[in-house]
């Protein structure tokens, strides 16, 4: 069996490197790519493997790009620190996943799922990269309209289109809006990355997201980041130096 990894940390990598050859020496690893670029330039000069392993946000964007770009027709095991929350449809489409941090023992169940996927599917292929398209196919209806916020002085209906950016400190997640008030959200970053609209709302790093309509300029900052100047806000956000190039592409869309 040949395997491709795509996956953008290197312990992240190496970690899977070794379970796969814990579970079958003679498997061989053909590459491991760090980005969606990195994988449309391997696709040009390779065939295609037996199976995939891949991370879903990669060093310059969501791998969902890539397989726009490229057709896939081998299965695909996704490593992701996504949460329940996406997983949920993996599991309807029976579609076998790691979910960071996983150990040797969930590294196997999915291997195990694979074969019995490959073994009981003639068409194994095309149905699960149907599957998958089928599971990231959200339009704009599937997304949060609002947030509904609990305070002492009563609730709070708060709409999407007025939060400017959101933040996570010390533990807990707050949004601050264009009238430039903070209200706590009781969600994780990751759920909120999956709750709102893609197109409007971007991770700018571990704990900041920004909505594109807020966004005045873009500058660069030191380390290869950039600082993203608010309207009417003083305080700039800096996006981490792994997200730069995605959140150049972002805004250019």
């Amino acid at each position: 069996m040949k395997i491709l990894l795509i996956e953008d940390e290197i312990l992240a990598a190496e970690k899977l490197a070794n379970f796969i050859k814990k579970y079958d020496s003679k498997i061989e690893i053909l590459a491991t790519l760090d980005s969606v670029r990195g994988c449309i330039h391997w696709f040009e000069k390779n065939d295609m493997p037996d199976l995939i392993f891949s991370d879903i946000e990669l060093l310059d964007g969501n791998v969902f790009s890539f397989f726009q770009h490229k057709k896939i027709t081998c299965p695909i095991i996704f490593a992701t620190a996504y949460d329940d929350f996406l997983m949920k449809a993996f599991n309807e489409n029976g579609i076998a996943y790691l979910l960071k941090p996983f150990d040797y023992e969930q590294f196997q169940q999915a291997m195990e799922k694979y074969e019995e996927l490959k073994n009981n599917f003639e068409n194994f292929d095309d149905v699960l990269i149907d599957q998958i398209k089928t599971s990231f196919s959200r339009n704009e209806n599937d997304f949060k309209k609002r947030f509904a916020v609990k305070t002492t002085k009563g609730i709070f209906i708060i709409n999407v289109d007025e939060i400017t950016f959101i933040r996570a400190e010390e533990g807990l997640v707050f949004c601050t809006t264009k009238k430039q008030k903070k209200f706590t959200l009781n969600h994780s970053l990751n759920e909120l990355e999956q709750l709102l609209n893609p197109a409007v709302f971007f991770r700018l790093n571990r704990s900041e997201i920004v909505n594109v309509n807020f966004i005045e300029k873009l500058e660069n900052y030191f380390n290869d980041r950039l600082s993203v100047s608010l309207r009417n806000f003083e305080e700039k956000l800096i996006s981490s130096a792994s997200r730069t190039a995605a959140l150049r592409r972002w805004i250019d869309q």
